[in-house]
């Protein structure tokens, strides 16, 4: 049987693997992809959302820096390079859910840090958006979302035109690893990299990685009276797609991690527009379901298997891997290419 021979096989053409492959190609690296179209990603699913504070308490973690310019560059070559823009920097407009979510924008106000990422603030009635903010809110600045549908499409033709990518599912039996490299249908390779989301959870050499899969259901909507001009994110968010319709999501479920919608996932998600825009009259246009690939720690998985050196991964984004997915990628493949440190908050050595 005649072997095709590679630097590196990576599995899964979301986010993580169509970066890492990127960035490996661009390091003269042969590469091969293999991706079962998309049918267990969550980037197609994702709203992309780039947001450097997280969480109710606006939480600016130790990576943002690194990861906005990774990503804003990043974006920026791919359009450059392919035409179209992925990235769509938008103002985002934080609506306080509690008055005590108000003390923690204080501390952030404190914090010499986040200067650029804090915009002025507003109280009920005065929200640049005709939505209801009981609590006020604030503007957020660095923030946007990525067309993911529309990159991972335009790098999955390009992957194909470079002979880079297989279409299939992949089958875990018939991975073969030795002191050498791995093996796999006909295909010889150092090294193999899982990039393949929250299928990590049955994988039989990683599955011992502490994921916290999270389903997340989201609605593309039109709003006959109106389009947002700004990200609006409070207990729920909304997305202003440049189709005129917008993004509104997303609900969590980390007991039926499938990617089914149901009419409960619709309902919660109408009731939190409906509380945003009381007489808005609206139209559900798309429902998708998908199963982000979280983590415990709420850090990535990236590094080598302490006993199958062959094997590789570099998942576990969840909700952020429009900002973060860029950062961590080219880390992993500098890694591989010169030995450059991987950052120890996503090293499984941590593990």
């Amino acid at each position: 049987m005649t072997i095709t021979r590679f630097d590196t096989l990576i599995i899964g053409q979301g986010l993580a693997g169509s970066a890492l492959a990127w960035h490996l190609i661009g390091a003269g690296q042969r590469v091969c992809v293999i991706d079962d179209g998309h049918v267990s990603s969550s980037s197609l699913i994702a709203a992309g959302l780039i947001n450097p504070l997280a969480g109710m308490r606006f939480n600016l973690r130790p990576d943002t820096d690194d990861c906005l310019r990774a990503s804003a560059r990043w974006y920026a070559e791919l359009q450059q390079f392919f035409g179209p823009q992925f990235h769509h920097p938008l103002p985002m407009l934080r609506l306080f859910r509690s008055a005590q979510q108000r003390r923690f924008h204080a501390r952030r106000l404190e914090d010499p840090g986040s200067a650029a990422l804090l915009g002025a603030r507003f109280e009920n009635g005065d929200c640049p958006e005709p939505v209801a903010a009981p609590f006020g809110g604030f503007a957020q600045h660095r923030t946007g979302y990525v067309d993911l549908p529309l990159l991972l499409a335009t790098l999955r033709d390009w992957l194909m035109a470079d002979r880079a990518l297989r279409h299939g599912v992949v089958a875990l039996q018939d991975i073969e690893t030795d002191a050498s490299g791995v093996s796999y249908r006909g295909m010889r390779a150092q090294r193999l990299v899982f990039c393949d989301g929250a299928r990590l959870r049955s994988n039989p050499w990683f599955s011992w990685l502490p994921l916290a899969p999270d389903k997340g259901e989201i609605l593309n909507v039109r709003d006959a009276n109106w389009t947002s001009r700004h990200i609006v994110n409070g207990a729920h968010w909304i997305v202003p797609l440049a189709n005129g319709e917008m993004r509104l999501g997303a609900t969590h479920d980390h007991k039926y991690v499938d990617s089914g919608v149901t009419p409960a996932g619709r309902d919660v998600l109408l009731a939190a527009y409906a509380a945003l825009r009381p007489d808005a009259d609206v139209d559900v246009t798309a429902h998708r379901a998908g199963v982000r690939p979280g983590t415990v720690d709420r850090h990535p998985f990236i590094g080598r298997h302490p006993e199958r050196p062959a094997l590789w991964v570099c998942n576990g984004f969840g909700a952020r891997g429009a900002l973060t997915v860029p950062w961590y990628a080219a880390c992993l493949a500098d890694h591989l290419t010169d030995g450059s440190p991987l950052p120890p908050e996503a090293d499984i050595r941590r593990l």
